[in-house]
């Protein structure tokens, strides 16, 4: 019963993920988000094309999905019940939170109502590890602010984010089930990160700038 309830989680945070907020208000001002710039409909992408406001509710939208998914993993599954299998039973909370998060990310990603192509999954990734562990997400969020006010660069923040992930994942719980759903999940946010890597590499990464949209912007 404990592992149907674990499906229904999984499908119920996927189509939560799938509520892309990126391409729902474009679509408000009768456009599309990933008609521009990078083509990603994430908040960065927002920020360039459409400015503050719209960049502020998509990371807020993006961020709430995640945590209504977690809710309803909370609601669905009790702590003692997952914890009855032995393999959980140090972490059954975390775990769980872990789950519903993960595959509202890949909803993110890969959003199933606007034809598999959304963002890149960092303030969903996000909302995420703040629920998962607020420690962690302090830590991570530290991590992103100091490298892009540095930078400037707001995709490597995302990468860095993406690689410790994992790294305090283990350093706090040294749970191996927990660990390897950071490490995929690491894994996924990184790989849909691969052109930037490149152009960071080439130098050719574009700075973000808070001044002013840059509709011309390719990263």
């Amino acid at each position: 019963m404990t592992i149907f309830k674990l499906i229904v989680v999984a499908v119920i945070s996927y189509l939560l993920g799938s509520l892309n907020f990126g391409v729902i208000l474009s679509k408000l001002k009768h456009d599309d988000v990933r008609k521009h710039g990078s083509g990603n409909a994430g908040t960065t992408n927002m920020l360039r094309n459409y400015g503050k406001f719209f960049a502020v509710l998509t990371i807020i939208g993006d961020m709430l999905k995640v945590a209504v998914a977690i809710f309803i993993a909370l609601c669905m599954i009790k702590e003692k019940e997952l914890a009855s299998y032995k393999i959980f039973a140090d972490n059954a909370l975390i775990m769980l939170k872990s789950w519903a998060g993960f595959f509202c990310v890949i909803g993110h990603i890969y959003p199933c109502f606007f034809k598999f192509k959304g963002g890149k999954g960092v303030a969903t990734s996000g909302g995420m590890v703040f629920m998962v562990d607020w420690r962690i997400g302090l830590i991570l969020l530290s991590m992103f602010i100091i490298t892009v006010a540095i930078t400037k660069y707001v995709s490597l923040g995302s990468i860095l984010m993406a690689i410790f992930y994992p790294i305090y994942t283990f350093a706090f719980y040294i749970s191996i089930p927990l660990t390897l759903i950071a490490l995929i999940f690491s894994i996924i946010v990184i790989v849909k990160h691969k052109e930037n890597i490149v152009k960071l590499l080439e130098h050719r990464e574009n700075k973000i700038s808070f001044s002013k949209k840059n509709k011309k912007s390719k990263s």
